[in-house]
């Protein structure tokens, strides 16, 4: 794993250049010059999201995906001009763990990709800092002058000021985080902030699992559990711009108490801390359980949620128990997601989820049964096609958005 002292790691399959070493940040605003950009590596990593994926299961469903919802042809990066077209957008991805940036063309290369460990103190100053250093790491990749800055980050978030509220399940540091004005004044660029799940949403859309269509919903189950509506081609954003909170939807009014001081909220259940509290607790009461075992061959630590993964394929019938209660409780979700929201598709991603592929048909056999028509014949789950890198295309695509204009314009 990436230790947070790593400056610059490439993530992925990324590779470091052998003849240059990462540009040196510093914070210095007026940044408008681009002759450093020549020191830039002529074999940045990159990923496209068009071409299809390796594996036999995820090629048939990248092969699926390429059939529209409907003909309605979505507004993207693909429309600007063509000499906007030869230029590309930083992206950031803040969650809670970990940081990436890259620079994007308009048709979704990802250049320069680097990842890196939140701050081990969480603290404000360090956050904004090591935010500031990655995107101008990712700028010495960016063959051409960037448009600007967009940043997919944890939420909520006030996508007009840029600065975050109060994140559940996040460092303390990110409470009232000053992104925006932070960024646009060390990078001298046009910022634009949002909620990482309208990011991921609008890179499906884009160029994954929701091309085409108008009216879908994007849920990401993970470290926490979120979500973004497409209606009628445009995000639903609500009186404060942070509608979506799907994860903070009561599932278990009894159930374990969530971040935001509720009981029972779905990411409460079903989260990847959830799934590792709920086995611990188990382990715990029955000494002579397999959890209990694994959890006593790691010296007593508590278990997380990918002990449970991997205990369940295991076979641990125990993992598998509480697996299948986190399933359940999703799959209901995505009923109720379905009857309220009258999507298309629902987009299932996020690393909890994408480990349980099974998931996915469970959901659209829910849907078959208990959903109300039309939505029920109508609506169809599929997983994400972009994964992880949902978040930073998102990101880039940002800048699209029709109203972004109001917000952290570059100074003149």
């Amino acid at each position: 794993m990436t230790s947070a002292g790593t400056a610059g790691e490439l993530s992925g399959s990324a590779r470091r250049c052998p003849t240059r070493t990462p540009f040196p940040w510093r914070p210095a605003a007026g940044r408008r010059g681009t002759s450093r950009r020549s020191s830039r590596c002529s074999c940045s990593a990159s990923y496209s999201p068009s071409a299809p994926p390796s594996s036999q299961a995820c090629s048939a469903t990248w092969k699926r995906s390429q059939e529209s919802c409907n003909p309605l042809e979505v507004r993207t990066m693909a429309e600007a001009s063509p000499e906007d077209k030869n230029h590309t957008t930083l992206a950031l991805d803040i969650g809670g763990t970990w940081i990436r940036a890259a620079a994007v063309t308009h048709d979704g290369m990802l250049l320069g990709v680097r990842k890196q460990a939140n701050p081990p103190t969480g603290s404000a100053t360090e956050i904004l800092a090591l935010c500031a250093q990655l995107a101008d790491e990712a700028w010495a990749a960016s063959p051409v002058p960037p448009l600007g800055l967009g940043v997919s980050t944890t939420g909520p978030v006030n996508p007009r000021t840029g600065v975050l509220y109060d994140p559940p399940n996040t460092p303390a540091g990110f409470s009232g985080l000053p992104l925006g004005q932070y960024l646009r004044e060390q990078l001298d660029l046009a910022v634009v902030v949002d909620r990482d799940t309208n990011a991921a949403a609008l890179a499906e859309q884009r160029f994954g699992a929701a091309r085409g269509c108008t009216d879908f919903v994007y849920l990401t189950v993970s470290t926490g559990i979120g979500a973004a509506v497409i209606a009628d081609g445009e995000l639903l954003r609500g009186a404060d711009g942070a509608a979506g909170e799907l994860g903070h939807a009561v599932v278990a009014p009894d159930g374990p108490v969530c971040g935001c001081g509720r009981r029972g909220c779905l990411e409460a259940v079903a989260a990847g801390p959830a799934i590792g509290r709920a086995a611990d607790q188990y382990a715990r009461a029955n000494p002579g359980s397999g959890l209990a075992q694994l959890r006593d061959s790691l010296g007593g630590t508590p278990l997380r949620g990918h002990h449970v993964g991997a205990a369940a394929l295991d076979g641990d019938p125990d993992a598998r128990k509480i697996l299948a209660a986190v399933g359940a409780a999703v799959v209901s979700s995505i009923v109720d997601i379905v009857n309220v929201f009258n999507p298309q598709r629902v987009v299932l991603g996020g690393g909890v989820a994408m480990a349980q592929p099974n998931w996915i048909e469970e959901a659209n056999d829910a849907l078959r049964q208990s959903a109300l028509q039309p939505a029920s014949e109508t609506a169809r789950v599929v997983p994400t096609e972009l994964g992880d890198n949902g978040g930073l295309l998102g990101a880039a695509l940002l800048l699209d958005q029709p109203d972004h204009g109001a917000r952290h314009r570059r100074r003149e």
